[in-house]
């Protein structure tokens, strides 16, 4: 993690869960390195758990991904931009997000073009991976204001969570997100939204 952005205590307590629990597990795109997930593999093969890879790219890949959303017009994008999760199999992402007033947040870059905040704390994005949505980017996002079409997910997970921090688990994902951008909306209030689209239209302009 850049030194600007260090990694929330709350991640460090579920990873040293998923650690103490083996839910980390080699990973086949990047030979030599692990995947956190939120169960065991036979749980996510077996629709048990949501579908999200927890993996911090290293400085180069990150440097690499936000050059694809921005070419060059933020300068240092790899210290304001940490992608840490694969948040369904299209491609999208969850990231660290480090806003022009040097708060932390926690996004989404959709591979579809839907770019929002995830809650306003690391605590509302753990809670929200609790719900049981079969991926962030799928149901979650595409219909947050509607329960998981399946319950029963995350069993291990959402115990954990809700004994080591005392918190409930939303019935949906309305009840810790915001506005949730259409994927090619031409307007949104979402602060991460209109800072893509801001940097997204000077590259396009410097094109």
């Amino acid at each position: 993690m850049p030194a600007a952005m260090p990694l929330p205590d709350e991640f460090r307590e579920l990873f040293g869960w998923m650690e103490a629990n083996g839910l980390f597990t080699p990973s086949d795109a990047y030979p030599g390195d692990m995947l956190g997930l939120l169960g065991t593999n036979d749980d996510l093969q077996s629709d048990r758990v949501t579908a999200i890879f927890f993996r911090v790219a290293t400085p180069e890949q990150a440097h690499g991904n936000g050059h694809d959303w921005f070419g060059d017009v933020v300068p240092n994008i790899e210290d304001r931009l940490v992608l840490f999760a694969r948040t369904g199999g299209d491609g999208s992402h969850a990231a660290f997000w480090l806003d022009d007033q040097g708060g932390r947040q926690i996004v989404h870059l959709g591979s579809e073009g839907l770019v929002c905040l995830l809650g306003h704390t690391p605590l509302d994005f753990l809670r929200l991976m609790a719900i049981g949505y079969e991926e962030i980017s799928g149901d979650c996002a595409g219909m947050p204001h509607k329960p998981p079409r399946e319950g029963g997910r995350n069993a291990a997970y959402r115990a954990w969570l809700t004994g080591r921090y005392g918190v409930t688990i939303p019935e949906t994902a309305t009840e810790i997100l915001d506005e949730i951008p259409e994927p090619f909306a031409e307007t949104s209030n979402d602060p991460f939204w209109r800072w893509v689209k801001k940097h997204q239209d000077e590259r396009d302009r410097d094109a």
